[in-house]
């Protein structure tokens, strides 16, 4: 049987579902690797994050994410209440900005 990959130490007993990694007893719970655990979104706990949400950190997938400009998104739970917390909060005076003139933009298209 193979080396754990996640601690080099153990032996593994199974292969992660989401990543392949081989990980041992303490590294694979569920069928999944701690690596890929860690990296989850935090919203949905479905599917592996590809960034953090701008606002408040928790780490997002594409489908729980609202991509504000290209590498910038935001969680689904942040976006919603995205007017509250642009006044509530003075450092995201700069997305207001970005975000009237991405609206204009928009509605220009339509």
């Amino acid at each position: 049987m193979p080396i754990c990959e996640v601690c080099w130490s153990r032996e593994a007993v199974g292969r992660c579902r989401i990543c392949g990694r081989w990980a041992c007893s303490d590294h694979l719970i569920n069928g999944m690797c701690a690596i890929c655990r860690d990296l989850m979104c935090r919203l949905c706990n479905q599917r592996l994050a590809v960034t953090s949400c701008l606002i408040c950190g928790k780490l997002i997938c594409r489908n729980c994410s609202v991509e504000l400009q290209p590498g910038i998104r935001v969680c689904s739970e942040c976006y919603r209440r995205l007017d509250e917390l642009l006044v509530r909060e003075p450092r995201l005076k700069y997305l207001m900005r970005y975000l009237r003139k991405r609206s204009k933009e928009l509605n220009s298209r339509l």
